[in-house]
Protein backbone atom coordinates (compact mmCIF):
# COMPACT_ATOMS: atom_id res chain seq x y z
CA UNK A 1 0.00 0.00 0.00
CA UNK A 2 1.52 3.33 -1.00
CA UNK A 3 1.20 6.46 1.10
CA UNK A 4 -0.14 9.69 -0.31
CA UNK A 5 2.04 12.44 1.15
CA UNK A 6 1.01 15.12 -1.32
CA UNK A 7 -1.19 17.02 1.15
CA UNK A 8 1.62 17.02 3.71
CA UNK A 9 4.12 18.31 1.17
CA UNK A 10 1.71 21.04 0.11
CA UNK A 11 1.29 22.03 3.77
CA UNK A 12 5.08 22.11 4.27
CA UNK A 13 5.53 24.33 1.21
CA UNK A 14 2.61 26.62 2.04
CA UNK A 15 3.52 27.27 5.67
CA UNK A 16 6.77 29.02 6.50
CA UNK A 17 8.02 30.54 9.69
CA UNK A 18 9.88 33.82 10.23
CA UNK A 19 13.43 33.48 9.02
CA UNK A 20 15.53 34.31 12.04
CA UNK A 21 19.13 33.52 11.18
CA UNK A 22 20.95 31.30 8.74
CA UNK A 23 18.65 28.87 6.94
CA UNK A 24 19.78 25.36 7.93
CA UNK A 25 16.70 23.49 6.74
CA UNK A 26 16.95 19.93 5.43
CA UNK A 27 20.39 19.20 3.93
CA UNK A 28 21.56 22.80 4.44
CA UNK A 29 22.14 21.86 8.08
CA UNK A 30 24.91 19.42 7.13
CA UNK A 31 26.43 21.87 4.67
CA UNK A 32 26.53 24.48 7.47
CA UNK A 33 28.07 22.01 9.92
CA UNK A 34 30.73 21.08 7.36
CA UNK A 35 31.53 24.77 6.74
CA UNK A 36 32.17 25.07 10.50
CA UNK A 37 34.35 21.94 10.60
CA UNK A 38 31.77 19.94 12.51
CA UNK A 39 31.34 16.31 11.48
CA UNK A 40 27.73 15.36 12.17
CA UNK A 41 28.79 11.71 12.65
CA UNK A 42 30.59 12.76 15.83
CA UNK A 43 27.26 14.02 17.19
CA UNK A 44 24.47 11.86 15.75
CA UNK A 45 24.08 8.26 14.66
CA UNK A 46 21.64 9.21 11.89
CA UNK A 47 20.96 12.38 9.91
CA UNK A 48 17.96 14.47 10.86
CA UNK A 49 16.37 16.59 8.13
CA UNK A 50 14.46 19.46 9.73
CA UNK A 51 11.58 20.79 7.61
CA UNK A 52 12.62 24.34 8.45
CA UNK A 53 15.46 25.43 10.74
CA UNK A 54 17.50 28.56 11.49
CA UNK A 55 20.64 29.26 13.43
CA UNK A 56 20.95 32.83 14.65
CA UNK A 57 24.68 33.45 14.96
CA UNK A 58 24.15 36.66 16.94
CA UNK A 59 21.77 35.36 19.62
CA UNK A 60 23.15 31.80 19.44
CA UNK A 61 19.65 30.36 19.07
CA UNK A 62 18.97 27.21 17.06
CA UNK A 63 15.30 26.96 16.05
CA UNK A 64 13.79 23.92 14.38
CA UNK A 65 10.28 23.67 12.91
CA UNK A 66 8.77 20.30 12.09
CA UNK A 67 5.60 20.47 10.01
CA UNK A 68 2.93 17.81 10.35
CA UNK A 69 -0.26 17.65 8.30
CA UNK A 70 -2.91 15.05 8.90
CA UNK A 71 -6.28 14.56 7.20
CA UNK A 72 -7.01 10.94 8.18
CA UNK A 73 -5.82 8.65 10.96
CA UNK A 74 -2.26 7.57 10.30
CA UNK A 75 1.35 7.63 11.39
CA UNK A 76 1.86 11.42 11.27
CA UNK A 77 -0.45 11.83 14.23
CA UNK A 78 1.99 9.84 16.40
CA UNK A 79 5.18 11.64 15.35
CA UNK A 80 4.75 14.69 17.62
CA UNK A 81 4.95 12.29 20.57
CA UNK A 82 8.67 11.96 19.81
CA UNK A 83 9.52 15.57 20.66
CA UNK A 84 11.60 14.57 23.70
CA UNK A 85 13.96 12.52 21.56
CA UNK A 86 14.06 15.07 18.75
CA UNK A 87 14.95 18.01 21.01
CA UNK A 88 17.64 15.85 22.65
CA UNK A 89 19.19 15.16 19.24
CA UNK A 90 18.94 18.76 18.03
CA UNK A 91 20.41 20.03 21.32
CA UNK A 92 23.52 17.99 20.54
CA UNK A 93 23.81 19.79 17.19
CA UNK A 94 23.09 23.12 18.88
CA UNK A 95 25.83 22.50 21.44
CA UNK A 96 28.33 21.74 18.66
CA UNK A 97 27.35 25.05 17.01
CA UNK A 98 27.70 26.96 20.27
CA UNK A 99 23.96 27.57 20.65
CA UNK A 100 22.81 28.91 24.00
CA UNK A 101 19.25 27.82 23.28
CA UNK A 102 17.69 25.15 21.05
CA UNK A 103 13.97 25.17 20.28
CA UNK A 104 11.95 22.48 18.55
CA UNK A 105 8.44 23.48 17.45
CA UNK A 106 5.83 21.43 15.67
CA UNK A 107 3.73 23.28 13.10
CA UNK A 108 0.48 21.34 12.98
CA UNK A 109 -2.66 21.65 10.90
CA UNK A 110 -6.13 21.87 12.48
CA UNK A 111 -6.49 18.08 12.54
CA UNK A 112 -4.45 18.13 15.74
CA UNK A 113 -7.04 20.37 17.47
CA UNK A 114 -9.27 17.35 17.99
CA UNK A 115 -9.91 16.30 21.61
CA UNK A 116 -8.03 13.01 21.14
CA UNK A 117 -4.76 14.98 20.79
CA UNK A 118 -5.19 16.91 24.04
CA UNK A 119 -2.78 14.68 26.01
CA UNK A 120 -0.19 14.72 23.25
CA UNK A 121 -0.29 18.52 23.00
CA UNK A 122 -0.04 18.84 26.78
CA UNK A 123 2.96 16.49 26.74
CA UNK A 124 4.76 18.54 24.10
CA UNK A 125 4.48 21.62 26.33
CA UNK A 126 6.07 19.72 29.25
CA UNK A 127 9.26 18.93 27.33
CA UNK A 128 11.78 21.72 27.79
CA UNK A 129 12.56 23.36 24.44
CA UNK A 130 9.51 21.84 22.71
CA UNK A 131 6.37 23.62 21.62
CA UNK A 132 3.68 23.52 18.95
CA UNK A 133 1.64 25.90 16.84
CA UNK A 134 -1.64 24.92 15.19
CA UNK A 135 -2.20 26.60 11.83
CA UNK A 136 -5.84 27.34 11.08
CA UNK A 137 -6.56 26.90 7.39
Amino acid sequence: MSRNTQSGLEFENRVSMPKNGVDVSKYKLYQYLQEHNIDWRDILSKKLLPDEAYYNEETKEFTIYEKKFQAVNGSADEKPQTCGFKIWEFQKIGKALGAKKTRYTYILNEWFSKPEYKDMLEYIKTVEGCDYIIIKE
